[in-house]
């Protein structure tokens, strides 16, 4: 149950950084972040518990995809779409850090 708890406070974090960056089509940054969401927070738990891969390894790729992401749905403003993605996912794995007391590297 406490994994379920980890993807809450993720898109309790994130969710507000992404739909406040695409603020006039927040409807849509709403669920596309969501999903988006939904996809990589299990493959990035999966590979984490699974995988001898650093952290800081997986989080530069949930980083790059969201962007990517973000950047595909949003075409309007590319800078845009990679300024959501580090500020969400920054925010993110630094409370995520703060609370399992882990190491980035």
């Amino acid at each position: 149950m406490q994994i379920l708890q980890y993807l809450l406070y993720t898109l309790l974090l994130e969710l507000p950084i992404v739909v406040w960056i695409y603020r006039t089509e927040w409807k849509t940054a709403l669920f596309t972040d969501t999903l988006l969401n939904l996809f990589t927070w299990p493959l990035f738990t999966v590979l984490f518990d699974n995988t001898g891969l650093p952290l800081w390894l997986l989080e530069l790729g949930v980083f790059i995809m969201e962007a990517i992401v973000l950047q595909l749905f949003f075409s309007a403003n590319v800078w845009k779409a990679w300024v959501a993605s580090l500020l969400a996912n920054g925010c993110s794995l630094g409370v995520g850090l703060l609370i399992t007391g882990n190491s980035l590297f």
